[in-house]
Formats: structure tokens, sequence, C-alpha cells
């Protein structure tokens, strides 16, 4: 069985160099720590010793799927404020995304 500073470890070594992260499902980290169940304080202890190295590690709310991912270094603020002023505007962006439910405009 392996701690969770072990398997920080290994993915520091074996996948950090991926830009885009990757991501492993539950099934994948049972196989390779040799564990038959784990809570989500392993995930946090795992996620806390590759943050040292600039990297994260969380899951979904299912707890099914777990990413692996180089943590940002810009500050939202340095990218823009997400309210309109007199100076700057929102950009629209059309993510084609559709409503659930359509309500009335008076």
């Amino acid at each position: 069985m392996k701690s969770a500073k072990e398997f920080a470890r290994w993915l520091l070594e074996r996948l950090s160099q991926y830009q885009e992260g990757v991501y492993l499902t539950r099934s994948d980290i049972l196989e390779l720590t040799d564990r038959q169940r784990f809570a989500q304080d392993y995930v946090t202890d795992i996620h806390f010793e590759v943050a040292q190295f600039g990297m994260g590690f969380v899951t979904d709310a299912n707890r099914e799927s777990f990413y692996f991912f180089k943590l940002p270094k810009t500050h939202w603020k340095t990218v823009g404020d997400i309210y309109p002023s007199e100076d700057n505007e929102i950009p629209t962006v059309d993510h084609k995304v559709q409503p659930i439910k359509q309500f009335k405009q008076d």
C-alpha cells in the first residue's frame, strides 16, 4: 500500500511533464497504490504533496475521476476584472448553451 507521499512522488516523476495535465480513474489509483479503498483525506494529502511543486491533484464530485495538473501562476486580477465599468466591458463569448427554461420578460 503506497502512502500519499509515495504516490505523489510517483505522479511527479512520471506525469508532471504533461502541460495539459492527465486524469486517472478510481480503479487506476487503486491499482497503482495497491489499496482496496481510500478516503478524501488521501486525495487531500496527495494534493498537499504535489502543490509544493506547482501541481494540483483534485477529484470530481463523485470521486470517480482524479485530475493531476499544473497549477496556474496567473492571478485572476491580472487577466481582467469580470465586472463591467465605464472603462471596460465584459467580452461576450457564444458558448452555444441552451437555457433549461425560458423566462418571460415583461
